[in-house]
């Protein structure tokens, strides 16, 4: 498809506990990149066709059609389309004072099936629509995800997908035995568990979180070594330079000289 990119402000906003704030609909060019930005609001956005990666906290998810994802206030994120099929996709942006739907606030990436009908309606930008027209669709889509939380919440959650979530959000902190103490498990029973369900073990998960999140850092960023490591748990340079380098193969300091010109976290109204 051509790229073509269809972008709207909202003038007036000052509605009752949701305010959509703006939104658009995009084809990216083969490879596209946006980012690393961070936003002061909520946005959702909608793969209409291809695909591409969305990179936050540094994890690095492979979001296809049908897929949605959130981006969450004041967190740095980065966008890049396909090299071969470059996603086309449709974003709406508001701030709340509503609870956020669990979906929302617990997974980054979700199946869009349940809200794709709002955001085709989205898409089409033939004509104008009023704050309360958008706000109505907001409101929509908060109901949806509702509807799946209630759903989700009826149904046993498995305790090493908590862990998971937890790891991937306490990761500078975060030990193997708080971990299993959070799930009344003994170390070696939840190890076990763990290793079963992903494939490596809970140490290891927590160090390649920390690891990736560091690199995010530095690489997209702009943090300094230093920064980086201490913000992702490690209060030992040499340590962290040498998991590093036994991790991704390159030093942090050569991933620095790596960096683009100008690189850096730009903080967006």
């Amino acid at each position: 498809m051509i790229p073509y990119f269809k972008h709207f402000y909202m003038e007036k906003n000052s509605l009752p506990h949701i305010s959509p704030l703006m939104g658009g609909v995009q084809q990216c060019k083969k490879d596209y990149t946006y980012g690393p930005v961070m936003r002061r609001y909520y946005i959702i956005e909608y793969v209409l066709n291809g695909c591409g990666e969305y990179t936050v906290n540094g994890q690095v998810f492979k979001v296809k059609k049908g897929e949605a994802f959130v981006i969450r206030p004041y967190e740095a994120h980065l966008l890049r389309a396909d090299k071969s099929d470059p996603w086309e996709y449709v974003w709406i942006g508001f701030s709340t004072d509503l609870a956020i739907p669990k979906p929302l606030e617990e997974h980054y990436v979700f199946d869009g099936a349940p809200i794709a009908d709002i955001f085709l309606r989205l898409a089409d930008t033939s004509h104008r629509r009023s704050c309360a027209e958008y706000a109505t669709m907001i409101y929509g889509i908060f109901a949806r995800l509702y509807s799946l939380q209630d759903i989700a919440s009826k149904q046993s959650n498995d305790p090493i997908d908590e862990a998971v979530d937890i790891i991937r959000k306490e990761y500078a902190t975060i030990t193997v035995n708080e971990l299993a103490h959070r799930f009344y498990m003994n170390r070696s029973y939840f190890g076990a568990r763990f290793r079963q369900r992903i494939g490596r073990s809970p140490k290891q998960y927590i160090d390649e979180t920390r690891l990736s999140t560091a690199a995010m850092m530095i690489s997209e960023l702009g943090y300094t070594v230093t920064q980086a490591a201490l913000a992702t748990g490690y209060s030992d340079i040499m340590s962290f330079s040498r998991a590093y380098k036994k991790h991704f193969g390159i030093s942090p300091r050569q991933s620095v000289s790596k960096r683009s010109d100008g690189g850096g976290t730009i903080i967006l109204k």
